[in-house]
């Protein structure tokens, strides 16, 4: 071989070389722009529902109060209960769910809007329409709206609610993070009002959450220090005035004012999650008293939270093994709030208390919309009457022939009727005449300590106020 030619086969390798080092080169810059793009995605993306993430609201949000334009709104939506769903039916399940959520508030929305998932059950709206508050406020009407009707995810039907909090974004010069908590405060409003879904923030919201805050630690303090006690309110029997139960209820002794009333801190220990540490207190106490007395059936109030936690129908079997005590002394009541999330998972923990022995009764009948398809669905040992209900009595014979249907209804479905809240003797003589199985209220005994259950007024001789009132007919 020359030289030239030498030299030539040198230049051709050395340009097959470059060649070759040229398209490594390139496909190499390819795949580094493909996996910079899937980084990107993954950084500003939520992996579960494809929606933009907090930190891509975050940058939105920062853009949006840095420009000229109309004022921002900023919508914070958090699932009530998505937790318990997680604990009881699966994260798989609770991730389908959020798909489901996610499309449903996305059809709520106008296309300029931003929906983003900012963690767990939590969803955020940005709003940068002109009258954006007001535009708002009727986005959260309508995904309200929208999340009324329940998810079947797989074989389980779910309910669940989203409560909503808006702000508007310029009302000084306070950044994106600020704003972001501002929704987060209305949202917590809604969520403790339990009444209204749906709040704008006010400085006065940031007050009352703190206030919420303090209430809860010392909630959790008493609980520790053992400064909470039980008071039993009896149940009797409508004939014979018979006390048949008690019903265990929580005090506060050591908390003076509004906060110690129950109406204020249970409400505010369900939001914290402390209920499930009172629920297991409570329910232990309440076996104690059964194992004291021997005789009194107890019934304990189980908040939903408590009743969806995964294991909760074991944790009551080994109590009652524990204690001693046979399980029919032991009544569990439940709220419509309990069957609202999932149905499926509230069947099976009814059927495993049901099948040791513990009674269910299904507590304030009548004040959710589904009270009759629950009934339809679960079998209960018996319900209790809202106390919205016997107040009725007082004001005519209308009220007496609902009252009177709903007894028969029960008793239709081989269920006892509870009474609760009969606060005058005439109201017990009526409900006696109509058949009621049992009453509760203060006209025939207050909470108070457990060795006072008998102290009760017996119901024939509350009839005498209504023979004496003439309402023998309008009774019937």
């Amino acid at each position: 071989m020359s030289v030239l030619s030498a030299i030539l086969l040198a230049n051709i390798s050395l340009a097959l070389l470059a060649a070759i080092i040229l398209w490594q080169g390139t496909r190499h810059a390819s795949q580094l722009a493909a996996v910079r793009e899937q980084f990107l995605q993954l950084s500003s993306t939520d992996p579960v529902t494809n929606l933009p993430n907090r930190a891509t609201l975050h940058d939105r949000l920062s853009a949006a109060l840095s420009v000229d334009g109309p004022e921002p709104a900023l919508m914070v939506m958090d699932l009530d209960g998505f937790k318990v769903v997680n604990d009881t039916l699966g994260h798989e399940t609770g991730d389908e769910l959020l798909k489901a959520v996610a499309m449903r508030m996305s059809s709520c929305l106008h296309e300029k809007d931003l929906l983003a998932r900012v963690g767990g059950g939590e969803f955020a709206a940005l709003i940068t329409r002109s009258d954006a508050v007001n535009r708002a406020s009727q986005t959260a009407q309508s995904i309200d709206k929208a999340m009324a009707a329940p998810f079947r995810i797989r074989e389980d039907v779910i309910n669940i609610k989203a409560n909503i909090g808006i702000t508007r974004a310029k009302q000084d010069d306070s950044p994106a993070t600020e704003i972001l908590r501002r929704a987060d405060v209305a949202m917590f409003a809604a969520k403790s009002e339990k009444q209204e879904s749906i709040r704008i923030y006010s400085p006065e919201m940031d007050e009352a959450l703190q206030l919420r805050r303090t209430i809860n630690s010392e909630l959790d303090l008493a609980l520790m220090n053992d400064q909470l006690q039980l008071v039993y309110q009896p149940l009797v029997c409508a004939r014979t005035g018979k006390v048949m139960s008690a019903e265990a209820l929580m005090r506060w002794p050591s908390k003076a004012g509004q906060a110690g009333s129950p109406g204020v801190f249970i409400p505010i220990a369900e939001e914290s999650g402390l209920i499930t540490k009172l629920g297991a207190w409570a329910l232990d106490q309440a076996m104690l008293e059964i194992n004291r007395q021997k005789t009194i059936p107890i019934a304990v109030n189980v908040s939903p939270i408590q009743f969806r936690v995964d294991g909760f129908a074991n944790s009551v079997e080994l109590a009652l093994e524990r204690h001693g005590i046979d399980p029919s002394l032991l009544h569990i009541e439940i709220t419509e709030g309990v069957l609202i999330s999932h149905t499926g998972e509230a069947q099976r923990t009814m059927k495993r208390l049901r099948e040791m022995g513990v009674k269910v009764l299904l507590d304030d009948f009548g004040t959710g919309y589904s009270s009759l398809s629950y009934l339809q669905q679960f079998e209960f040992d018996g319900l209790k009457i809202d106390r919205a209900f016997i107040q009725q009595l007082d004001i005519g014979p209308t009220g007496r022939q609902l009252l009177k249907s709903i007894i028969a209804l029960g008793h239709s479905l081989n269920m006892k009727v509870v009474a609760a809240g009969v606060e005058t003797e005439d109201q017990a003589a009526i409900l006696q005449l109509l058949a009621c199985d049992f009453l509760q209220g203060y006209a025939l005994g207050r909470p108070d300590a457990a060795d006072k259950l008998h102290g009760v007024k017996r119901p024939e001789e509350l009839l005498g106020s209504l023979h004496r009132n003439g309402g023998w007919s309008a009774a019937n």
